[in-house]
């Protein structure tokens, strides 16, 4: 007798075959699809074997495990195991938290598209948090961090925030340049490069270069 494979199954391979575990809700099988391939390098497979490890789907929470199999999709490039690195050590649930290592991550998956990760470092560099003052110098030279701007007034005053009722934070001139990172209303948030200094300036006194 012939025996007729549906050709859905005859495509899937042994990662496939574990996602329509996991979407089933069969986790011990996903594992043991998984493992093999995460053992052999297979990128997706230790991807997903970290959520495994990390939900307890079928195994016993195991954050540290979760952690390397993330870091070895990560080393292979893969952005949403960068990003979940980063939530890990910005979490400490299960690990020590770790900001320094967090922005580390995060800054990688940015790199690699990750549009999540972008907007938590954007966020992080708005609120002046110190754990990203170190990457500043690297994070400035990104093109998605925001737009470079240069100032077009004679002098023009710098604010702590979105209003000319807002404190001096300083002045600036002409032809000076600075990288717009937030917006409220017609108030830039912008960063001097050279200083790394965060101030506010009103988005009529500048123009945009890129």
């Amino acid at each position: 007798m012939l025996l007729v494979v549906p050709q859905s199954q005859a495509q899937s391979g042994p990662f496939e075959m574990g996602m329509t575990s996991l979407k089933a809700g069969d986790f011990a099988e996903a594992y043991c699809l998984w493992r093999p391939l995460a053992m052999r390098g297979h990128t997706e497979a230790s991807y997903h074997l970290g959520w495994l490890y990390a939900n307890g789907n079928g195994l016993r929470v195991d954050i540290p495990k979760a952690i390397y199999w993330w870091g070895q999709a990560a080393n292979r490039g893969h952005d949403e195991a960068m990003f979940a690195l980063a939530l890990a050590y910005t979490q400490g649930e299960g690990i020590k938290k770790d900001e320094d290592e967090a922005i580390h991550w995060y800054l990688k998956a940015a790199r690699n598209g990750h549009e999540d990760a972008r907007e938590i470092l954007k966020d992080k560099i708005r609120t002046e948090s110190k754990a990203v003052q170190p990457y500043l110098p690297e994070i400035l030279k990104e093109a998605w961090i925001g737009v470079e701007i240069e100032i077009q007034a004679t002098e023009a005053n710098l604010r702590t925030g979105p209003g000319v009722d807002r404190p001096l934070a300083g002045k600036t001139r002409q032809g000076e340049h600075f990288i717009a990172i937030h917006r409220v209303g017609k108030w830039l948030q912008v960063i001097r490069p050279e200083d790394r200094k965060s101030a506010w300036i009103a988005e009529w006194l500048t123009d945009l270069t890129r």
